[in-house]
C-alpha cells in the first residue's frame, strides 16, 4: 500500500473517530436535554400542586376565621344624599352568630379624628338579625361596632368602615406631567378620571358630581404664565354612566414669558365638580 493510501486511510478513520464521537455526544445531550424536559414538567407539576395547595389552604382558613367571627353577615346601604345639608343617610344591616341571655344589643360609632364613641338603639328585625339607621356628616370617616351587654359583662366586634370622605377625596384622579422639550419649549400631559359608579350616586344627584370646570394654569415663581380650559379647548372628552375622562395632550411655547425662570415651571391642575368641590394637583417641570 502507498503512503497516499496509507494516509487517506488514516484520515478517513480519524473522520469516521470523530463522527462516531461526536454522534455520541449529541446523543448523551440529547439525552440530557430530555432528562431536563422531564424534570422541568414535573417541577412544573410540583409548583402547580404547591399553589393548588396553597389556594386550598388560605380557602379554608378564610372559612374558618369567617367562623370565628361573632358577625356573621353585615352591610350598609345608602337611602338619601342631600348635598345642601352635607349630609348622608345610612342603614346597616347585620346578623350574629349567637347571643347569650340576658344579654342587650347596642350600635357604637365614632368619627376617626375623636376617641368617644356615640350609642345607638338598634332594631331587632327577626332571630339574631339586627338594623340601624343613622345620618351622618357626608365630609367624614366613621368607625362602627356592635356590643352586647349583660349582668356578665360586655363583648364587642367591628362592624363597617364608612369611608365617606375618603371616597370623595379619592373620587377624582388626575395624573398631570411638564415635560421640558427644548429651549421655551414644553409638552404638558393632563389625564383626569372621575368615576361616577360609586354608591353616593342616586337618580336624584347624578349631575351634582360630575365635572363642571377643569383648569389648568402655568405658573413661574408665583407668577401666571398661562391659563387653559381643559374642558372649552379638549375634545377628548368622554362620558358615561360610570365615569368621565379628559385627556389633554398639548406642545406648549412660553416664550419671553418664562423669562429667567428657566425650566422650573409649575403645573395646577384645578378640578370642580357640581358639589363645588375642589381637587387640585400640583407638579413641577423639573421633577
Amino acid at each position: 500500500m502507498s503512503k497516499r493510501n496509507i494516509s487517506l486511510s488514516i484520515v478517513f478513520a480519524t473522520l469516521i473517530i470523530i463522527s462516531l464521537v461526536s454522534y455520541i455526544k449529541i446523543s448523551n445531550l440529547e439525552n440530557r436535554m430530555h432528562t431536563i424536559d422531564n424534570m422541568q414538567h414535573e417541577i412544573q407539576n410540583v409548583n402547580s400542586s404547591v399553589q393548588s395547595i396553597s389556594r386550598e389552604v388560605h380557602m379554608q382558613m378564610d372559612e374558618f376565621l369567617q367562623e370565628q367571627l361573632w358577625i356573621s353577615e353585615k352591610e350598609y346601604q345608602i337611602t338619601a344624599v342631600d348635598i345642601e345639608k352635607n349630609t348622608i343617610d345610612v342603614t346597616l344591616e347585620w346578623s350574629l352568630r349567637d347571643l347569650l341571655d340576658q344579654e342587650e344589643i347596642s350600635f357604637l360609632y365614632r368619627e376617626d379624628s375623636t376617641n368617644e364613641w356615640t350609642e345607638l338603639d338598634v332594631k331587632n328585625n327577626n332571630g339574631l338579625n339586627y338594623s340601624t339607621s343613622r345620618t351622618f356628616p357626608l365630609e367624614g370617616n366613621y368607625q362602627t361596632q356592635v356590643i352586647a351587654t349583660s349582668d356578665d359583662g360586655k363583648r364587642s366586634e367591628d362592624l363597617l368602615e364608612l369611608k365617606f370622605k375618603e371616597q370623595l377625596d379619592n373620587r377624582i384622579i388626575t395624573d398631570a406631567f411638564l415635560h421640558p422639550s427644548g429651549h421655551e419649549q414644553f409638552t404638558l400631559d393632563i389625564n383626569i378620571h372621575n368615576r361616577l359608579d360609586h354608591e353616593f350616586m342616586l337618580a336624584q344627584n347624578s349631575d351634582d358630581f360630575k365635572i363642571k370646570s377643569a383648569k389648568a394654569f402655568l405658573y413661574a415663581k408665583g407668577e401666571l404664565l398661562k391659563e387653559l380650559d381643559l374642558l372649552k379647548e379638549n375634545r377628548n372628552f368622554h362620558s358615561n354612566s360610570k365615569g368621565e375622562n379628559i385627556t389633554y395632550h398639548q406642545s406648549l411655547s412660553l416664550g419671553k414669558e418664562i423669562g429667567e425662570h428657566g425650566d422650573n415651571v409649575e403645573l395646577r391642575v384645578i378640578i370642580e365638580d357640581g358639589l363645588g368641590l375642589k381637587y387640585e394637583t400640583k407638579v413641577n417641570s423639573i421633577n
